[in-house]
């Protein structure tokens, strides 16, 4: 019996491999997206052709957050068939750049596709330090943390709240709606204690505003 040449054979297995890799074509696997103050939610859409001769299944869609819902706008994708998977990323009081992935699975490859977004979302204010830090046995002295709104925006803080009894918070208005500075204390340093300072807010239009800052003894 003749067997065909082993290069061959590889060379074979490997253009099918690349077919089979290719039969879906993306338009990007990879998306930026800005948000505006405020929003709730972003949605993105990354979009695709099925270049292969044959339908291609859409197994499963996984999400590296559950801040990440991703859907399909079908299941079964017939050849030269246009496609979408819908990502809605919600905000929450986040700030800041974030990335965030999508894995796509189907029955044309044992390879999935990453799809990768990127939301930035504006910062609402500036926190200066964000986080503040005692050493154990250190002297239980005040830090303060600076808030500055940002440009074009109007943010009155009102109050401010630690998560841990370990610590209290007060807040100072420098500037109303402009900036604000955070003092925070332990009550004692004698042993290690973590906290989220919650400062609560309204922006002029109406908007509640929650950000954080952080203490730490270590």
């Amino acid at each position: 019996m003749n067997f065909p040449h082993p290069v061959l054979i590889g060379l074979i297995t490997l253009q099918a491999f690349t077919a089979s890799s290719l039969a879906l074509d993306w338009k990007s696997t990879e998306l930026t997206v800005s948000t505006l103050p405020f929003q709730t939610e972003q949605v993105a859409v990354f979009e695709f052709t099925n270049h292969s001769s044959k339908p291609v299944n859409l197994l499963e869609l996984e999400t590296s957050c559950g801040c990440l819902l991703a859907t399909s706008d079908r299941k079964i994708y017939a050849p030269g068939a246009p496609g979408k998977i819908t990502a809605k990323f919600t905000i929450g009081d986040r700030g800041g750049l974030y990335e965030r992935t999508i894995t796509v699975i189907t029955d044309e490859s044992d390879n999935p596709v990453h799809l990768t977004l990127k939301v930035e979302v504006p910062e609402l204010a500036s926190l200066t330090p964000r986080s503040v830090v005692w050493q154990l046995h250190e002297e239980p002295a005040e830090k303060s943390v600076d808030l500055i709104s940002s440009l074009g925006l109007a943010i009155v803080f009102s109050s401010a709240q630690p998560t841990n009894d370990a610590y209290t918070a007060r807040l100072e208005c420098i500037e109303k709606g402009r900036r604000y500075r955070l003092h925070i204390k332990p009550t004692t340093t004698d042993r290690p204690a973590s906290a989220a300072v919650r400062i609560f807010g309204r922006e002029q239009s109406g908007h509640d505003v929650v950000l954080s800052a952080y203490a730490n003894i270590q």
